[in-house]
């Protein structure tokens, strides 16, 4: 199931979450924009030590949240249901009221995505599933996108999922040196900027899909390098034609299930 890119105010609540660099905050809303400068709380995992700068490194920890070895247990959780819409914001500025929005120059070209994982993890590993993945259009990137919606994106949260605590993973890739590896070339390669915060999440739906989540995969050990969809060239590829390759990147977006009417757990 996807969902369109939107940035129309909903009854929701709002979490913003950091892609490159920046950091998970929760802001007051009116009726019709939200009010930036009324700043409130920070739902987000300890402050990566170099927050602008992507991981080049598949195989790096930072590749899960760009926050080093950090354990859970002080950060606060953002109280949303399964039928609110996060507001993920993708800031330059390290916990201010006034952000100035990803990206102004425009410099990163690629997909977006966003992930969860139940906050406890299963021997030692968070295993994370899609809620939302967006590439582009014909005329622009998500990251491009993300930047004429003045750093705003908006994901609506999946439905039947357990209630539970969950890790919320955004992240940007940008492809704009994807034409070698890594290890091809120590300066190359694409360039993720993941970032995480933490949410409190109660399923109003009745119903609660087979196992509470999805199958969920790690990170890192999920994205290999040199993959198809890690190393090509950005001028000749255009976001349409690049929806193929984030297909076989994967993983795919959890598409929740025919909903049970009874209010059964569905089977």
């Amino acid at each position: 199931m996807k969902y369109c890119f939107s940035v129309a105010l909903v009854a929701a609540s709002s979490l913003l979450l950091s892609a490159s660099p920046g950091y998970a905050q929760k802001y007051l809303k009116a009726m019709d924009t939200f009010r930036r400068s009324e700043f409130l709380e920070n739902y987000i995992l300890p402050i990566p030590t170099n927050p602008s700068n992507p991981v080049l490194d598949v195989k790096s920890p930072e590749m899960m949240c760009r926050a080093g070895n950090f354990t859970l247990g002080t950060q606060k959780a953002l109280e949303v249901t399964s039928n609110d819409v996060l507001y993920l914001s993708f800031d330059l500025d390290n916990r201010s009221a006034n952000p100035t929005p990803l990206m102004k120059d425009k410099n990163i070209w690629g997909p977006c995505a966003v992930f969860m994982a139940p906050a406890k993890p299963v021997n030692g590993v968070h295993k994370w599933f899609k809620i939302y993945e967006y590439v582009g259009d014909k005329d622009a990137w998500c990251s491009e996108t993300i930047i004429s919606n003045d750093g705003i994106l908006a994901v609506p949260m999946k439905q039947f999922l357990k209630s539970d605590t969950y890790l919320v993973r955004a992240e940007v890739i940008g492809l704009n040196m994807a034409e070698k590896t890594n290890t091809q070339d120590p300066l190359m390669g694409p360039q993720f900027y993941p970032s995480c915060g933490l949410v409190k999440y109660t399923n109003t739906d009745g119903s609660v899909m087979p196992n509470g989540v999805p199958v969920g995969v790690p990170f890192p050990g999920y994205y290999k390098e040199g993959h198809s969809a890690l190393k090509l060239d950005i001028m000749t590829t255009t976001a349409l034609s690049y929806i193929s390759k984030m297909a076989l990147l994967g993983p795919p977006e959890y598409d929740p299930p025919a909903i049970a009417h009874d209010g059964s757990n569905i089977a």
